[in-house]
């Protein structure tokens, strides 16, 4: 399991030894936050995050950055809160998935899918 960014990419967390599909998760997630971003300044933020010249703890404090996030945590929280136990375990598991650097059950349904011809069942996983 690779704990590494990918080549020309800086790490998000250089102090954390994640997996890179972690790394790869954390970055794809703030891109989907800095495209929706309607702020250009948190836009700005992010971007600066994401291209290694400023550190996740910088934008995590940023006010700007804090009020477009509050709604889209309760948002989630609220997803959560509504899982059914079976949801659940399968969110936990695709977490673990995610971090022993291996395929979630999305992404091996949508494989099991391409295999047979057939796109994507059901809609894109995303940032909250």
């Amino acid at each position: 399991m690779s704990t590494t960014p990918p080549a020309g990419e800086p790490p998000l967390l250089p102090g954390a030894a994640l997996p890179s599909r972690i790394q790869q998760h954390l970055r794809e997630s703030l891109t989907v936050l800095r495209d929706q971003a309607q702020d250009p300044a948190v836009r700005q933020r992010i971007e600066a995050v994401l291209a290694g010249r400023s550190s996740l703890r910088d934008l995590a404090r940023d006010d700007a950055f804090s009020t477009m996030m509050t709604p889209l945590v309760e948002r989630g929280m609220a997803r959560i809160d509504a899982l059914t136990p079976q949801e659940r375990e399968r969110v936990a598991a695709d977490a673990d998935a995610l971090a022993r650097g291996e395929a979630t059950s999305a992404e091996r349904e949508s494989a099991d899918d391409h295999g047979r011809g057939h796109g994507p069942t059901g809609p894109a996983q995303g940032t909250w």
